[in-house]
């Protein structure tokens, strides 16, 4: 039969001296001396109190403290210095081997891993459009201006039989007073248009008119007809030229007609009681009257217009 006795491992280098070290350790610390050991340690040295002292060597003596201190002979020593010297040199050794494993780890260093590419930079967000200014607003279009309202026409003037009084005639009126050639004459403030300074040179000539007619004004903003007062009124009995003379024009109502005169005189109020009335104005038309205290006549304005714009007085048939 085979021999079954296990075999022990065999240790060598370094873990033999660090085994050595351990059981040395182990050793030293359970072999503590025993009571009878130190009761006969007591009796030695008691006796030997009363022995005078030899003389001892002193190597011997330093050596015997040793011994003493440690608990240990010169063989334990020596054999502990051996594995004391065993266990510097494993470590020693083993020093060498990780620092020659140092060295061959820092002579194969891996391969650096390559630096991650950097990121690109973003590209910048492009800037939003800006917005289209809206278009302006057209204009509200001018509301269009009402047209100004036609002046109404100036109702017709009722004719009046000339045997009728006069409508301004029934009561109190006023009149203005002129001179032409001498003669005084009224004009009833309400058929009065306007009095216009005038004169020879603001008179425009129209060839192939009546002798009484003197031309047109430019006054103010009409263009009158003027009429030679004097020589309408009383044709046979004035001698002059009342173109050369005349300084004023008095418009006729509201017409293109005016009287020319020499002086404006004033404005009387009179009562139609200090009017001496004409029946029958058939003949001479334009005279209404005659005022006795002023000892002058008093035109019939719109008999005085009829009798110009009369086709058989020559105006209009010579004006195409």
């Amino acid at each position: 039969m085979k021999d079954t006795k296990s075999k022990e491992p065999v240790l060598v280098g370094p873990q033999l001296a660090v085994q050595r070290y351990l059981d040395d350790l182990l050793q030293e610390g359970t072999s503590e001396p025993s009571v009878d050991d130190l009761d006969a340690l007591e009796v030695t040295v008691g006796e030997t109190t009363s022995v005078e002292p030899e003389p001892v060597d002193s190597n011997l003596v330093d050596s015997e403290l040793v011994d003493s201190e440690t608990g240990l002979s010169e063989e334990e020593l020596s054999s502990l210095d051996a594995s004391f010297k065993d266990f510097e040199e494993a470590i020693s050794a083993q020093v060498d081997g990780l620092s020659l494993d140092s060295e061959g780890v820092s002579i194969i260093q891996p391969e650096p891993e390559p630096e991650p590419e950097p990121e690109p930079e973003p590209e910048p967000e492009p800037e939003p459009e800006p917005e289209p200014e809206p278009e302006p607003e057209p204009e509200p279009e001018p509301e269009p201006e009402p047209e100004p309202e036609p002046e109404p026409e100036p109702e017709p003037v009722k004719k009046i039989s000339r045997t009728d009084p006069l409508p301004w005639a029934t009561g109190r009126f006023e009149c203005l007073l002129f001179y032409v050639g001498g003669l005084k004459l009224a004009v009833p403030l309400v058929e009065l248009g306007g009095i216009f300074q005038s004169g020879k040179d603001k008179l425009t000539s129209i060839f192939g008119q009546p002798d009484w007619f003197m031309g047109v004004a430019n006054v103010g903003e009409f263009n009158l007809r003027t009429v030679d007062t004097a020589r309408w009124i009383m044709p046979n009995h004035y001698e002059g030229e009342m173109k050369d003379n005349f300084k004023f024009v008095i418009q006729l109502d509201r017409t293109d007609w005016g009287v020319a005169c020499e002086r404006v005189a004033e404005a009387i109020t009179l009562e139609p009681s200090q009017v001496k009335w004409r029946s029958d104005r058939s003949k001479r038309p334009w005279l209404a009257g005659t005022v006795i205290d002023h000892m002058c006549a008093i035109l019939d304005v719109q008999g005085f217009i009829e009798l110009l714009d009369d086709p058989q007085n020559g105006f209009k048939n010579t004006q195409k």
